[in-house]
This record gives structure tokens, sequence and C-alpha cells, in this order.
């Protein structure tokens, strides 16, 4: 898959996940249960009962190179076999001069992440520099030479078999406009590399903007309507999708019987399967011991996503995170946490998911998260033990494979709108069923069954996600790819004494918020502890705990983050009885503004009961001017400031916070407390954009 290089949208994230390869396994978490037969589909209609009429000869049910594309795919081996167009010889004769080609058993291989075909005959291949893309094209057509109207078509790996067919037959007809024979040329073009193009981002050498784009998903386009780059500016014709695949859970069968014998749902919600992804040690998380029934994460599965910023599953992962909290302003917050733990759980690519299976991580079997279409598509290679999809309670998100028409000329358009017609013909249906996929409509091939791990009740679509928020969601998960780095600055001066709740100071308070919230941190955060109240020592308002390093660092005989759990427990009110609040937010934020690592989100948190109250120090107008003569937006670091009961100082606070793009949240409650500790964690995830 293409790398992003400098220029990239910043939608897409810089870090690149460890890939991972090894052996390829198969079982299903769970059987397919039946449900109503009326279940809409990802257009809302509902499928046949038996799925898609197979077509001439019947429609094979685990076709070896599915993948393939061609007339000869599924043909029995041994047959005859034929051209797939009048234009190319016959794949088993060698002519004059020509060297020896045949088709090989199983699905096309991919180099550098782009899927490549066999090519025979006048099938022409030229390597775009830097694109990772081939251009395919039929010889010896004379209506493809310079008086044709030529319309360039670039589709994804997945479908282009289906589309390089539909555009043959689009070719033979020969279809006249404005007095031109109009020809479709079709390339392979990983989604997200044309993206990238066309947001402005991505290689110089990139291939050249297609006329028709048809990515896995309508989720790559809105997200280049809302870059804002140039090719948002150009008006898209959409005319609909010519295939549909849903967004499933995938087991081996061997771990999802034992899952099932254990109890675990037969359709577990999207919730649950969020909960277990992540890999910090449950014990330092504090989920160890024995869960309660129904808790996801009692189950012994680790889920993974294919990246985000390279696949449309992933992609359509995040939106199912952003959408299913039931209210906006607890949805930042939520949708902050899970993207933490999914960010630990991402592989490259679907197959290297695959490839994972077989393999126990901390004792957890390894769930992935991929289209229906990759579960066909895997276990139609004969695999001893196939993967069987597992379809979530709520339903999911569909890759729709729309087509789309970049170009705004006439005859183009006209010849496009022509091409989709043959694009959901017949003949592309039948095919589009025998790659795996289901048709528009949510119809199954008629392969699909239980016996091999797949529905044929489609699964209900969720609601589609504008681009205003596919945007946005994107850049949230941009900005979580850093990492976070934070200082955490708790005032322990007479003020936090004081209850805010029965029972209940405000020390105790921010105390338990920050110990309940450390352990849902990941592993790979960077934390550190400081405490503040008036001379507490050298004449010094603040004391540093616990220094800004790795969670899981070795301190000694503990982990950073045991050591800081530990030194919470132990933390009380001290001092003179005034507070130090600006020249502790000084010291804090020269800290990290000298410690700064660009691989993170450099933030201080500051925890305080009351006002400043050291005359000796410097007053807000001389902490504003250090901070605007010191900030460094290519070293940024992000202060939110969080009041606890009454009597503080919430426009003091506010005016220091969002001199560094940062937020002040003021909460006179214990749960008001915890829910602006998970603000400004999201905060320090989507800055100004969420």
């Amino acid at each position: 898959m293409s790398e992003h290089d400098d220029g990239v949208p910043d939608w897409a994230p810089r870090r690149t996940p460890p890939g991972s390869g090894g052996p390829g396994g198969f079982g299903p978490f769970t059987r397919p249960s039946p449900g109503p037969s009326a279940r809409p589909g990802p257009g809302g209609a509902s499928p046949g009962p038996g799925g898609a009429s197979p077509g001439p000869g019947g429609v094979p049910s685990a076709p070896r190179g599915a993948a393939s594309d061609g007339a000869n795919a599924g043909r029995p081996p041994g047959g005859p076999v034929t051209p797939d167009h009048p234009a190319d010889p016959p794949r088993d004769a060698a002519g004059p001069g020509r060297a020896r080609s045949r088709r090989r058993a199983g699905p096309p291989r991919r180099f550098g992440g782009v899927l490549s075909v066999p090519l025979a005959g006048a099938v022409a291949l030229a390597l775009l520099a830097g694109a990772g893309v081939y251009w395919l094209a039929s010889g010896d057509d004379a209506c493809s030479g310079e008086d044709a109207l030529t319309i360039g078509v670039a589709a994804a790996p997945d479908i282009v078999p289906a589309v390089r067919k539909a555009a043959r037959r689009f070719n033979d007809a020969r279809h006249e406009i404005a007095g031109r024979c109009a020809h479709a040329r079709v390339r392979s073009a990983d989604p997200a590399a044309v993206a990238a193009s066309l947001s402005g981002g991505g290689s110089s050498g990139a291939a050249e903007r297609p006329d028709v784009w048809i990515p896995d998903s309508s989720l790559w386009t809105k997200l280049v309507q809302s870059s804002g780059g140039a090719g948002a500016a150009v008006g898209v014709t959409h005319l609909g999708g010519i295939a549909s695949t849903p967004i499933v859970a995938v087991m081996p069968a061997g771990p999802a019987a034992q899952l099932r014998a254990l109890g675990a749902p037969a359709h577990p919600s999207w919730k649950e399967l969020f909960a277990a992804a992540g890999r910090a040690d449950d014990a330092e998380r504090g989920t160890g011991g024995a869960p309660a029934a129904g808790d996801a994460q009692a189950w012994p599965f680790l889920l993974t996503l294919p990246d985000p910023g390279r696949t449309a599953t992933g992609m359509g992962v995040l939106m199912l995170a952003g959408a299913l909290p039931p209210h906006a302003q607890e949805g930042r917050a939520v949708f902050a946490g899970t993207a933490r733990a999914l960010r630990e759980s991402v592989a490259p690519s679907v197959e290297a998911q695959f490839a994972a299976f077989g393999r126990e991580a901390g004792g957890r079997y390894p769930v992935a998260v991929a289209p229906e279409q990759a579960v066909f598509a895997r276990n139609a290679q004969g695999r001893a033990e196939p993967a069987v999809a597992v379809y979530p309670a709520e339903g999911t998100v569909y890759l729709d494979h729309p087509v789309a028409v970049l170009s705004g000329e006439p005859a183009e358009l006209d010849a496009a709108r022509r091409l989709h017609r043959e694009l959901t013909s017949a003949a592309t249906r039948e095919h589009v069923l025998r790659l795996g996929f289901r048709a528009p409509d949510g119809t199954a091939p008629a392969a699909f069954s239980a016996g091999n791990g797949l529905a044929a009740e489609a699964p209900e679509a969720l609601p589609d996600v504008p681009a205003g928020e596919v945007g946005r969601t994107m850049r949230r998960w941009a900005q979580l790819a850093l990492g976070i780095r934070m200082l955490s600055v708790i005032d322990v001066s007479e003020s936090m004494n004081e209850h805010i709740a029965p029972g209940i100071t405000r020390l105790q308070a921010a105390l338990r918020t920050v110990r309940n919230g450390l352990p849902q941190l990941p592993a790979d955060t960077e934390a550190g502890q400081w405490v503040f109240s008036g001379e507490l020592e050298g004449g010094k308002d603040w004391r540093e705990l616990v220094s800004v390093g790795p969670l899981d660092e070795r301190l000694g005989s503990d982990t950073r983050r045991r050591l800081l759990l530990s030194t919470f427990s132990r933390t009380k009110v001290e001092g003179n009885g005034g507070a130090g609040l600006y020249g502790t937010t000084i010291a804090a934020f020269d800290h990290m503004r000298r410690t700064h690592k660009p691989e993170y989100i450099n933030t201080v948190l500051l925890w305080t009961g009351g006002r400043n109250d050291d005359r000796d120090g410097p007053s807000l107008e001389q902490t504003l001017d250090h901070i605007r003569r010191t900030y460094d937006p290519e070293r940024p670091v992000v202060v939110n400031m969080l009041g606890i009961g009454d009597g503080v100082d919430a426009g003091a606070l506010r005016r220091i916070a969002r001199l560094t793009n940062g937020e002040a949240y003021v909460a006179e409650t214990p749960d008001q407390v915890q829910a602006a500790f998970f603000k400004a964690l999201s905060q320090e995830v989507c800055g100004s954009d969420c």
C-alpha cells in the first residue's frame, strides 16, 4: 500500500503499525443464527430469501481463485481455457516471440500492498512511478486511439476484476458519444492513495486523476470532500454502488467454538467488541480477577482492526465507535477512550490480521475486523480451518463500492453513465456475487450458509455518516496516533480540603478520578505527577512525585503506572495554606516544553480548588505574557485546567488554557470531576476540531 510522503493530508496517520506475518488459521466465533427474513440490507432493501440466483451452471460455493477475473473463474481444472476478450490470445498458447503464461489458482498476489493480476497477450502493464498502481487495457482496439473518447477508471483492487470485465463489454459495444467512440481504460488503484492525491497530499508521482473512481467505500469520497483539497473543489457525480459487503468480526473456528462454550454471545455488540481491544496488562488496567457475567472483558479475545488511515474497514470501525454513544457530549470522551484502546490493536491490513490467527496474545485469541467478502475469499483458498463471520447485534457499516464521476465534461459524464449501466448489469451482478460480494441491495451469493461461516441474511445497515463527520473523525484519529505525554499537576493546598459532596473532599474527588482513569490509558502513554501548594520544597510551590515517562517503564521494583497508583493513595493536603497557581503553571509548561517529544501530544493537566494565593509570585498577566513569548507552534504544549468546587477563578483558568489551545473545566460534584477529566483527555486528542 502506498506510503504517504510530505504533504500528506491531515487525516492520514504518520505512524505505521508493525506488520505481522505467519500462518493463517480459521474458525467461527459463532454460527450465524437465523433472524427475521425482512431485516434491511445496506440500501434499506431486504435480500431475497434464497440469496443470489445462480447463473448458468450454478455458482460455485467456494471456488479457488475467487478473486481472479475472467470467464474462466471457477472453471474445473483440466477444462479448455478460452480467452477473456477477443483481443486477448488463448492463455495456454504461446505464440511466436511470446512467453508462455498460465493463470494461477487462488486469489491474485499483492506486491507492496497493491493487487497485481496475471497479464497475457495484448494486455499492457505500466507501473506508474511512486503511485503503486497498474494500468491495464486491451490492445488491438481501434476504439482506443487518439480519436476515441477515453475515460480513465480507477477501481479498488478487490472489485477491479468485475470492473474490468464490465469495461470490456462496454468497449465492445462501441458507444458513440459526441461523434466519438467511447472507451474505458481501467486500472487497479489503492483507494487510500487516490484519496491522498485528490486531497492534495501524497507523492507528486501519484497516478493521474481518474475520470471515474470506484473505491471500496463512500467513506473515501466523503473524506476527500471534507479535506478542502483540490479534489474537493471539483463537483462529484455519484452514480450509486455496484457491490456491497458488511464489516464483520472474524475468528477461527476452534477459538470461536471455545468462546461459545464459555457463554459468549452469538451476536456481541460493538461495545462489547471494543472493550476487548488494547494490549495493556489486565492486572495493571484493573481488569484482573473474575469479571461479572456479561462483561465483555471476561471473554479471552483481542480485537484487532486494519489501519484506519489506509483501509475503509478500519475507517468504518472508527465511524461505528463515534456513532454508538447516545449523547454528543458523552460521545467525545467515549470515542477518545475507545479509539485509544483500538490504537493498540491496529494491523497494517486485513491480510496481516488473518496471518495472526492461531497465535494467542497473552492468552487472548485474536479477533479480526474485516469485510465479509474477505472471509469468503480466504475460505475459498481451501484452508483446513475456515474463518467465520460474526455479525454484531446493532448492525454494521457496509463497504458500498460507489461509482463516482470526477470529470465535469458532459461527454465524459455521458460515457460514465453508460458504463455504470454495464457495471450494474446482470452479468456484472453475477460476477460480483462470484467474488463473494453482496449485491447493492444486500442479496448474498447462493454459497453463503452457516456451514461456511457466512450468513445469507443481510445485517442491518447503520445510518449514513455525513462527509463532515468523516473528516472530523479521521483528523481526531490522526491526532490520537501521536500518543499522549501528560504531566498531571494536583493542588494540595487548604482549598482542596473543602467538601464537594458529603464525605468527599475536593482532593479525594480528584485523586479518585485520576486513579480510575489511569488504568484506561494505553501502554505507550507517558505520564508523570506533580503536586503544588505554597512553598512545598526549597522555596518552590511545586514538587515532583513521579517523573514523566512511559507508563510501563520499570522504576525500581514497579512500573511507573503502579508507582503513580501508589502515590495517589499517599497524597494529602500540605503546605502553608496558599496556592502558587501561576508560578506552578509556568513551571509545568516550561518543563513539558523543554522535554517536548514530537511523536506525542505534550500536555499539562492542572487540577485546582481555588485561586492563586502567591503574592510574591507571577501575576496572571505575567503568566500569560510568559506563555505567549515561549509558546512554540512547532513544539506545542497544551495546558488543560480543571477547577473543582465553587470559588475557583474560572476566567483566569480559561485565559491560560486557551492561549495553548487547551480548555478549562469547572466541576462542582464528583461525577462532574470525572466527566471533566475524560473531556480533557478527549481535548488532548481532538484539539479544537471536536
